[in-house]
């Protein structure tokens, strides 16, 4: 979500200041959503998504995947939770949520990485 924040920031030639300015959000918190340390509300995704022109829907989808990561974490039982979650959603098809689960194992792994680095 981070680099979708930054990338459509800069594609619509803003500052975080701007930014921080136009929607009313402090400019340390711009930068936190940025840099991954913060998530924003879902007015705020609202908000920066018609801003910085990027599709509300896939930046929703992506806050959702960073607020979900954030609660399970490395949790065992978070990760079982989240199968039997996708057992009672699409028993049939879970091809979409296997996707996520990998995204999402991707990203752990990502986390840890750069928490080992002191990042």
């Amino acid at each position: 979500m981070k680099n979708l924040l930054k990338n459509g920031r800069e594609k619509t030639g803003y500052s975080t200041r701007e930014v921080s300015m136009l929607l009313n959000i402090d400019q340390a918190l711009i930068s936190k959503f940025e840099n991954g340390q913060r998530l924003p509300t879902r007015t705020q995704i609202n908000q920066l998504s018609e801003l910085l022109k990027i599709d509300l829907e896939l930046l929703t989808v992506a806050w959702f995947k960073q607020k979900i990561l954030k609660e399970v974490n490395n949790d065992a039982l978070g990760l079982r939770a989240l199968k039997e979650i996708e057992k009672e959603l699409s028993p049939t098809d879970s091809s979409a949520l296997d996707e996520l689960f990998h995204e999402m194992e991707s990203l752990k792994n990502k986390m840890e990485s750069l928490r080992q680095k002191g990042v």
